[in-house]
């Protein structure tokens, strides 16, 4: 079909020719050559087109074929709290193999629960990518390394072995968690007490935490179905840990261990006695009177005592939840059938805001109440674990991928919590008097980094920030990034 007049009118560049395809007209590049004694036209390639009646050269695509615009504020925050992580990692593993650990896991403090298959892409795409050059994360290539990491279990062990000889002569606080994981091909999957109740079973994962740095310093998964007090016992033994003043709650009560305690030179341990102990009654704890000086927030009565074996009893009454527990109690009972019953108040009224707590160790009474309110710094690890990290549920299948995956948000929890750390000592403002978190919670402070990139607008290669909103800007030069 010909080419229209109005087409070949269109003003375009010489020695070309407008050739018809499908719906475009193409205009090619045309040249001749002398074959024997004539001269033969010889088409070199289309070098534009006839578009709404103009000429629009070719030209080949402007499109880098790297990322050029990466996130950064996530990312730099976090990789500035990771400290000496990538050498007690390069301690136990060879440096690639660290790298990788320590990538994955700063992926995971930065984005929450990034999965295996979107590793690759929030990597290539976030500035961890130069910060960390060269690191092989696609989906196959991590499901082969983390069952190469779970697999040579003694080196975690190891890793986790010098970072409880790290820690040692402190205060270590020693909880579990239970965590959703319903893997057909894990050994570590059974219904737990509480699953058994949501319908799904649970892997446990037993922390040990130092509650002067807020950070936790070992961790090992346990059988979902596997009580705490059993598994307490295994931990203490398996991480050799024999330097420290371990701190349990009720649960944790587990004879063998505190007698294996009892005879370990440098270790001890404080947890509370059942509220039916028979030896509450035999050392008469049930009735402190002495005022808790130096604590200062409420009032607390105690009473110290030395038993016939050696150990100590420390008894502790905290008057307000005395008061709120007893008056409780007295509210339930008489809305009962047949009222209250005075004998069982009476049997009970010893125990209202009363605790006791066990310990071979002569210790200072403020020390010891302290020690013990301090454990709940580990709640609050764990929820920032199941809610910023990895979102409460296991994703992957076989035991070995299951050590090596928790082995990673280990890492994670402990870059987390340092973050946490840093923004709550980081003040903002134009007088400084605030610190970061009184203004802004963990999860709006990443919503805001989210916003830092870096970029490349030139052809230098030099990668700059990108424009921010000033409280943005702010944010970024209090923390430091």
């Amino acid at each position: 079909m010909p080419v229209p007049a109005e087409i070949l009118a269109v003003e375009r560049p010489k020695n070309t020719r407008v050739k018809k395809s499908g719906d475009k007209y193409l205009v090619i590049k045309r040249t001749c050559k002398r074959v024997g004694k004539r001269n033969v036209p010889v088409e070199l390639g289309t070098i534009g087109e006839i578009v709404n009646g103009k000429y629009v050269e070719k030209r080949p695509s402007p499109r880098p074929k790297e990322i050029e615009i990466k996130d950064f504020g996530e990312v730099a925050l976090n990789d500035r709290c990771t400290g000496s992580l990538l050498q007690e990692l390069a301690d136990v593993w060879d440096i690639s193999d660290a790298k990788r650990i320590l990538v994955i896991a700063l992926l995971r403090s930065s984005y929450g629960d990034v999965r295996d298959r979107d590793l690759e892409m929030r990597y290539q795409t976030s500035f961890l990518s130069e910060m960390y050059p060269g690191v092989s994360l696609s989906e196959n290539s991590v499901s082969k390394f983390l069952s190469e990491i779970g697999a040579a279990y003694s080196l975690i062990v190891e890793f986790m072995r010098k970072r409880i000889e790290k820690f040692a002569g402190g205060r270590m606080v020693i909880d579990g968690m239970l965590k959703d994981y319903n893997s057909q091909t894990s050994s570590f999957s059974e219904f737990s007490r509480k699953a058994m109740k949501k319908g799904s079973k649970d892997v446990s994962l037993m922390y040990a935490f130092d509650p002067l740095t807020k950070e936790p310093v070992a961790v090992k998964p346990y059988q979902g179905n596997m009580l705490d007090c059993t598994a307490v016992e295994d931990f203490v033994e398996e991480y050799r840990i024999s330097r420290a003043l371990m701190i349990f709650d009720k649960g944790f009560h587990n004879d063998a261990l505190f007698e294996k305690t009892d005879k370990r030179k440098g270790l001890a341990c404080i947890i509370p006695l059942k509220a039916n102990s028979k030896l509450i009654a035999r050392y008469e704890v049930d009735e402190p009177v002495e005022k808790l000086v130096g604590f200062n927030k409420g009032t607390v009565l105690f009473k110290k005592v030395r038993m016939a074996n050696g150990k100590y009893l420390y008894a502790y009454r905290d008057t307000r939840s005395a008061f709120e527990q007893e008056t409780g109690y007295i509210e339930r009972a008489s809305k009962k059938k047949n009222g209250m019953d005075p004998q069982k108040y009476l049997e009970k009224k010893g125990r209202f805001g009363l605790i006791v707590f066990q310990c071979k160790e002569d210790l200072d009474p403020l020390d010891v109440y302290l020690a013990y309110l301090g454990r709940w710094e580990i709640e609050v690890m764990f929820d920032m674990y199941k809610n910023i990290i990895d979102r409460d549920t296991v994703n992957v299948q076989t035991d070995y991928r299951l050590y090596a995956t928790e082995l990673i948000n280990f890492i994670s929890v402990i870059i987390t919590t340092r973050v946490g750390r840093l923004l709550a000592n980081t003040m903002i403002g134009e007088k400084k008097k605030k610190p970061v978190t009184e203004l802004y919670s963990h999860k709006q402070i990443f919503i805001y980094l989210s916003k830092y990139k870096k970029v490349k607008t030139t052809q230098e290669g030099k990668w700059h920030p990108s424009k921010r909103l000033k409280y943005i800007e702010e944010l970024c030069d209090a923390i430091g990034i």
